[in-house]
């Protein structure tokens, strides 16, 4: 069976109705129909599970797969105990190896692997393991190593602080990975840091905060004339499709949603707003100048627009904007939030380029024989 729709929702006929049909399996539920699509054999008939069932009715549940587990937010320590290292031969040859890795990549995403073949098509192999490699223009898969006048801030030996990649494409990937090669003996550490604990963090010291880095887009730009130009805007939050529900009531933003638990009694900091998170956007080597149609994401936004003029209308939002932005670069460079690794030849790391923010510390390019060369691939 090719377990795809057979026909069109528009073919469904507006009088069809469906009765139960008794059965000896509580589990299951056989639905018979009346006024049918039509050409459908006349006894054609539906079985459901009962657990499927429950999960169309439940609108409060994501439509994708509500037993996934949930997400964990970590800090160093928690990191260090929670994710080990999984070996290379058994992540490619063990499905339950492999398993691991997602579960690590879903719940905190990110996992590293240990002695990998140092071999310029190793990190393809690894990616493809889970599924297609994304090629952009950077490449199938690309290098990161210091050149000289490097049109990007990665092909520099300089500090690059903390971002994510490609933010300024309509879709970035989803998943990193960068397997060392070769490394400098003197710098060059990798960090990473959570940044959905730091939004939940953020959330609860100032919600005004939050909701101002969710409605107010950010441009990304990758401005090089002479090869490629991509813009994309988009806010540092964005939530989920999944409605804001609380007690069977749904809210219409955060702020509905934070009155809504602050009048049921409940502490700020057991609302889980990374529940409703989809995905944060942070890339600061590569934020273009704000613009003032870019200012507005309610329809209420238009007509102050209009009134004060674009330029008065774009100020004001920046003032609003930058102290928020700023709170959360603070909480995203905590110490105890950033988990340091001085990557050696052999290993590679995986990590959800939509959640876990990579820096890497400045290295020394005249560290003779110790050549710092990581080779990089994206996956969606």
């Amino acid at each position: 069976m090719s377990s795809q729709k057979l026909f069109s929702s528009t073919q469904i006929p507006y009088g069809i109705s469906a009765t139960v049909e008794p059965g000896t399996n509580r589990e299951v539920v056989r639905l018979k129909w009346t006024g049918d699509i039509p050409n459908f054999p006349e006894d054609h008939v539906t079985e459901l599970s009962v657990h499927a069932l429950r999960n169309l009715v439940n609108v409060a549940c994501p439509t994708s797969n509500p037993e996934l587990p949930s997400k964990v937010l970590w800090d160093d320590v928690s990191f260090r105990e929670d994710v080990r290292d999984l070996d290379y031969k058994a992540y490619m040859s063990d499905d339950s190896v492999l398993h691991q890795a997602l579960q690590y990549l879903h719940t905190h995403g990110l996992v590293f692997l240990t002695n990998v073949p140092e071999q310029e098509s190793s990190v393809a192999t690894i990616a493809e393991r889970i599924g297609p490699v994304k090629n952009t223009f950077y490449g199938y898969t690309w290098d990161v190593r210091s050149v000289p006048q490097a049109k990007n801030v990665a092909y520099t030996s300089q500090d690059l602080g903390f971002h994510m990649d490609l933010l300024y494409m309509e879709q970035p990937p989803h998943l990193q990975l960068l397997h060392c090669i070769r490394a400098s003996s003197a710098g060059g550490a990798s960090t990473f840091t959570d940044s959905h604990a730091a939004a939940q963090d953020l959330f609860q010291q100032d919600p005004g905060a939050f909701e101002t880095l969710e409605k107010l887009p950010v441009n990304f730009h990758y401005d090089h004339l002479e090869s490629h130009y991509y813009h994309h805007a988009r806010p540092v939050f964005e939530l989920a499709l999944k409605p804001l529900y609380l007690g069977g009531k749904k809210c219409r933003n955060v702020r509905e949603l934070f009155e809504a638990w602050q009048r049921a009694g409940l502490a700020t900091s057991e609302l889980p707003i990374t529940e409703w998170l989809a995905d944060v956007s942070w890339s600061p080597p590569f934020q273009a100048p704000f613009t003032p149609l870019s200012a507005h994401t309610e329809p209420r936004g238009f007509p102050q627009l209009v009134r004060r003029g674009p330029l008065a209308y774009l100020n004001e939002q920046i003032t609003r904007w930058l102290p928020a932005a700023r709170k959360f670069d603070e909480l995203i460079h905590r110490p105890e939030g950033v988990y340091e690794r001085m990557m050696k030849p052999g290993e590679c790391v995986l990590f959800d380029n939509r959640r876990v923010l990579h820096a890497r510390k400045a290295f020394e390019v005249g560290d003779i024989g110790k050549e710092r060369w990581l080779r990089g691939a994206y996956l969606d």
